[in-house]
């Protein structure tokens, strides 16, 4: 399953197990692939930085606070993937998020992402 199903997955999962913070859970889509020729690609891309893209920034973003932390972002990864797949980019946004008080983790699949977010609801960690 592809990252993207698996982080549908885990938005699907979401919504039926904590219907009252839908709009908690949501995707920060910095990996989408623009449509278009290259110029109107650099066009958007341009038009997104301005507006605030920034490389690196996790994939989902959880906007409770718990355990002591403000939220949580999570970068997934596909199910089987390892440290090293996770990009310099990800990893200073994993280490700024930790410094001003989020938890940010990576997660190999969504069995691995639910896990975590179940964790963190029930003030687990």
């Amino acid at each position: 399953m592809s990252e993207s199903k698996q982080q549908a997955a885990v938005m699907d999962w979401w919504l039926r197990r904590y219907p009252r913070y839908y709009h908690c859970l949501f995707a920060i889509p910095n990996g989408a692939q623009l449509a278009g020729n290259q110029a109107a690609r650099a066009r958007q891309m341009n038009k997104l930085k301005a507006e605030g893209l920034k490389p690196g920034v996790s994939d989902m973003f959880l906007m409770i606070a718990r355990c002591g932390y403000h939220g949580l972002f999570i970068e997934m990864k596909d199910k089987g993937k390892t440290k090293c797949s996770v990009s310099d980019n990800q990893w200073a946004h994993i280490e700024e998020a930790r410094e001003q008080g989020y938890m940010a983790e990576w997660c190999a699949g969504m069995d691995q992402a639910i896990e975590l977010i179940e964790k963190y609801m029930e003030e687990k960690l």
